[in-house]
C-alpha cells in the first residue's frame, strides 16, 4: 500500500491550510487534491518517489502513479466522509455504465482493483471561533476493495448491494450511470489524526 512519508504529509496540511486562506467555504475537492497531493510527493526529495500525473486525465485506473526504485504505485486520490457512528469511511468510484448491468463483468473490473486510494476526508464545523474545516488522511489497500463474490449481489430498492471478504459495503447505482459506492470500515484502513484548520 503506498503512503505519503511524513514531510509529505506536513506538505499536504500546509496547502491545505493556504486553500482555506483563499477559500473559506468549502472542502478542497478530490481534483485539487490530486494537485495538492503530487505537490506534496514532490516536496520530500530526500524519498526519491517520483511521480506522473496528467492534470484532467482520464485514467480509469489510477489518478497518479508514483515509482519508487523502478516500482510502479499506481494511486486514486478520492475525498470521501467518515461516518463515526458506522465507524466506515463512505466513498464514491467509477461509473459502470459501459457493462450495462453485467454483474459479472462489473465485479471481475472491481476485483482486478489496479490501484491503492489516498482519501481525504473533510468536515466542516461552526463554533464559537467561526468556521472550521477538519480534515484526515485516510489510506486504503487494495485488499478493502476486493474479494467480491459475483454471486453475491442483491437488490435493495433501487440499488445493488453485497459485502466483500473485508467487510466491505459496495452498493450499484443504476440511477447514476451504474456508479460504484464503497462503506469501508475503518478497522482496514490506515488514517491520521484529524488536523483542523481555522
Amino acid at each position: 500500500m503506498y503512503a505519503l512519508t511524513p514531510r509529505m504529509e506536513q506538505r499536504l496540511r500546509q496547502d491545505l491550510r493556504k486553500f482555506h486562506d483563499l477559500f473559506t467555504g468549502d472542502r478542497c475537492s478530490a481534483w485539487q487534491l490530486e494537485e495538492l497531493i503530487v505537490a506534496a510527493i514532490k516536496s520530500d526529495t530526500q524519498a526519491q518517489h517520483h511521480v506522473k500525473w496528467q492534470e484532467a486525465g482520464h485514467d480509469d485506473k489510477a489518478d497518479i502513479l508514483v515509482i519508487i526504485n523502478g516500482r510502479e504505485h499506481a494511486v486514486q486520490i478520492k475525498s470521501g466522509q467518515i461516518q463515526e457512528k458506522k465507524a466506515s469511511l463512505t466513498l464514491s468510484g467509477h461509473r459502470f455504465g459501459r457493462f450495462d448491468g453485467d454483474l459479472k463483468r462489473i465485479t471481475e473490473y472491481l476485483n482486478s482493483a489496479p490501484a491503492d486510494i489516498i482519501a481525504v476526508p473533510y468536515k466542516k464545523r461552526d463554533g464559537e471561533r467561526g468556521r472550521e474545516h477538519a480534515y484526515q488522511i485516510v489510506y486504503i489497500p487494495r485488499g478493502a476493495l476486493t474479494g467480491v463474490d459475483s454471486q453475491g449481489w442483491a437488490q435493495h430498492g433501487k440499488q445493488w448491494r453485497t459485502v466483500n471478504s473485508s467487510g466491505t459495503v459496495l452498493s450499484l447505482r443504476p440511477s447514476m450511470s451504474w456508479q460504484i459506492w464503497w462503506e469501508i470500515p475503518l478497522s482496514v484502513v490506515r488514517r491520521t489524526d484529524w488536523f483542523t484548520i481555522g
